[in-house]
């Protein structure tokens, strides 16, 4: 499963959120501000330490999603068209621009036993931008090297939510920006999941929303 719109109740404090939007980062295509605490040189792996920054969108996050802990949580903003990528974290690769954690092969099990793990809520933007494409990238010599992309999918955060979950591993995705949508907000959130509450939580959500799933 790719994509899935989750069934949990909407944000109301969206608006707060847009306002207090404070980038501190730069990374590809994204300004960014981190609301868990991140140092590059650790392994991702630990429960992250939560600034305190944004303390609604923290209580919602703990309140509705399936977190034992949160590895990583921040909000991001890009103002352009995001390529398409995946959001696949490695043992011993750091990226392309040597700018990402690694991981531990621990998490990365965890991660790709709950997939989809990559949970996200949508503060402000177009809610049909987002698409799918396959081309998923190999490693070669400390590079990544993409395949050849033979198709497009638009995904589709339906009004009843603002939030939705993707496959993080081999799952190639990005945005097409829509003219005008210059506040596009998005918070990132991955972390330990009770495997239990999340393969509940999506069930439900893809009996909710199973013209919306995407699963190739």
């Amino acid at each position: 499963m790719r994509f899935i719109p989750i069934d949990i109740p909407k944000f109301k404090y969206k608006e707060k959120v847009l306002s207090e939007f404070k980038p501190n980062k730069k990374f590809y295509w994204w300004s960014e501000e981190y609301i868990s605490e991140w140092d590059i040189n650790e392994t991702l792996h630990a429960p992250a330490k939560m600034r305190k920054v944004h303390t609604e969108l923290q209580e919602y996050i703990k309140k509705y999603m399936p977190f034992k802990s949160i590895t990583l949580c921040k909000l991001l903003r890009a103002n352009v068209d995001v390529k398409a990528h995946v959001d696949d974290s490695y043992t011993e690769f750091k990226g392309p621009k040597d700018n990402c954690k690694i991981i531990s092969e621990e998490y990365r099990q965890h991660q790709l036993d709950t997939e989809p793990c990559g949970y996200r809520i949508l503060i402000s933007g177009d809610r049909t931008s987002l698409f799918l494409t396959d081309g998923k990238p190999n490693v070669i010599d400390n590079k990544l090297i993409y395949n050849q992309k033979t198709y497009k999918k638009s995904c589709i955060i339906p009004e009843e939510t603002d939030c939705f979950a993707l496959q993080s591993y081999g799952s190639m995705h990005g945005v097409d920006k829509t003219p005008g949508d210059d506040n596009r907000l998005l918070c990132f959130i991955i972390g330990w999941l009770d495997k239990s509450k999340h393969n509940d939580l999506i069930k439900k959500s893809e009996e909710r929303f199973k013209n919306y799933v995407h699963y190739a």
